[in-house]
């Protein structure tokens, strides 16, 4: 049987429940299909909130600001799926935001973009799990902006889309070996804001 899970925080927006898609298969059969089945999962320890980001590092799953009515954080929480329990970490740097990006490369992950309350941010920060430290990386490229999209694919970081005032469709890819950002072919279709995506054998895709 594989060992697939998903992991599906605040699905009632500000909400501090957790809850888990474990794959089930049908058969003895390692490669056979897996079906989704969802089960509750230990409630996030930080503030209710929504318009958080996410990203992991191998076994460790990552959370890190957002906002409650108009409060707004820049707390970061690692849960782990093996001992099933949250830890804080250290506060992401800079302002206080929601509608930020994240994703990770290798052990670090990486936050930046977002909305203060004021101003569209374009500051970017790594996360090095191995010493609980974060550090300032150049600032991203594009436009201050907020509720952009975000993925990593073979050791690099991409943001793009979201919005700066107007919405927009361009990419930007960083690499972290140079801390250095190229913008990239636009992404296809409409501007867009607060859009998702995912990767699938080296493949991303941009949705919504």
């Amino acid at each position: 049987m594989k060992n697939v899970h998903a992991y599906l925080i605040g699905a009632a927006m500000i909400s501090t429940s957790m809850i888990i898609s474990q794959g089930c298969t049908k058969s003895t059969d390692d490669d056979s299909d897996l079906i989704g089945n969802w089960k509750k999962s230990d409630d996030f320890e930080g503030n209710a909130r929504s318009e958080a980001v996410s990203f992991t590092i191998g076994d460790l799953a990552y959370v890190c600001s957002g906002t409650a009515t108009t409060e707004r954080f820049k707390d970061l929480w690692e849960y782990s799926t093996s001992k099933r329990y949250w830890t804080q970490k250290a506060d992401l740097p800079g302002v206080a935001r929601n509608s930020a990006v994240a994703f990770s490369i290798g052990t670090k992950g990486y936050v930046g973009t977002g909305y203060d309350g004021s101003t569209r941010l374009k500051d970017f920060y790594e996360y090095d799990q191995a010493s609980d430290t974060w550090t300032a990386k150049a600032e991203f490229a594009g436009t201050g902006r907020y509720d952009a999209v975000a993925f990593s694919v073979d050791g690099k970081g991409y943001i793009g889309c979201g919005y700066d005032g107007n919405y927009l469709k361009d990419l930007w890819q960083y690499d972290p070996t140079q801390d250095a950002w190229t913008k990239r072919a636009s992404v296809g279709g409409s501007k867009r804001s607060a859009a998702m995506a995912f990767v699938v054998n080296g493949q991303a895709y941009i949705c919504s």
